[in-house]
């Protein structure tokens, strides 16, 4: 069975890096793509917080890196998919 996406709405603009897919790993790369992901969107975080704090979140199709206490701050969660 899957695990749902943990889905939070955003209430504030949230400041987020994009990350690239790194070939031959299943890890991604940041890039120097700097975005506001805006307020009244759907986020879904990707795997789990890590330990500098930073979390993997889906918008818009593409994957970013945001602070998990930004994304506390900044939005609401709401019901699983």
């Amino acid at each position: 069975m899957l695990t749902p996406y943990i889905r939070y709405k955003v209430s504030k603009p949230l400041q987020a890096v994009k990350l690239a897919e790194h070939p031959g790993s299943s890890l991604r790369d940041p890039t120097e793509t700097l975005i506001q992901i805006p307020a009244e969107v759907i986020v879904e975080i990707e795997g789990r917080v890590m330990q500098s704090g930073l979390v993997n979140i889906l918008w818009n199709g593409e994957v970013f890196s945001v602070f998990n206490e930004d994304l506390q701050e900044k939005a609401e969660r709401v019901s699983a998919s």
